[in-house]
């Protein structure tokens, strides 16, 4: 291995230390709302972790909505302890403690190759 490409490796992974430490996290979605690309179930959901919420906003929750958590949602309302989201199943109102982020990217398919290998 040549050094530039042990540079990169070293490189690569001080920055995602620094970014883990900034709030940014990476989640594999066990349901919620689908994308242009397909389900939350096939995807892989990068978020800041405990950012400000505000209406319109995407993000991963924890519910106790039979079909898995965490869930992709909608925000549609935010209150003084709580949020009210749109998922696939309807409307709910989520704690804010269970609110995990604000969505910032997803990776399509990736999801679907967790899944095969059980996590």
């Amino acid at each position: 291995m040549s050094d530039n490409s042990k540079r990169g490796i070293v490189f690569a992974a001080i920055l995602l230390v620094i970014l883990y430490a900034l709030g940014l996290r990476i989640d594999h979605p066990k349901s919620g709302l689908k994308n242009a690309l397909g389900t939350a179930e096939s995807s892989l959901a990068v978020y800041w972790h405990k950012s400000e919420i505000s209406v319109g906003d995407k993000v991963v929750i924890t519910t106790k909505t039979p079909g898995g958590s965490p869930q992709l949602a909608l925000v549609n309302n935010v209150n003084a302890d709580s949020i009210d989201v749109q998922i696939t199943g309807g409307f709910e109102r989520v704690a804010l403690k269970d609110v995990h982020g604000t969505l910032v990217l997803v990776f399509p398919f990736i999801g679907t190759l967790l899944s095969i290998i059980g996590l």
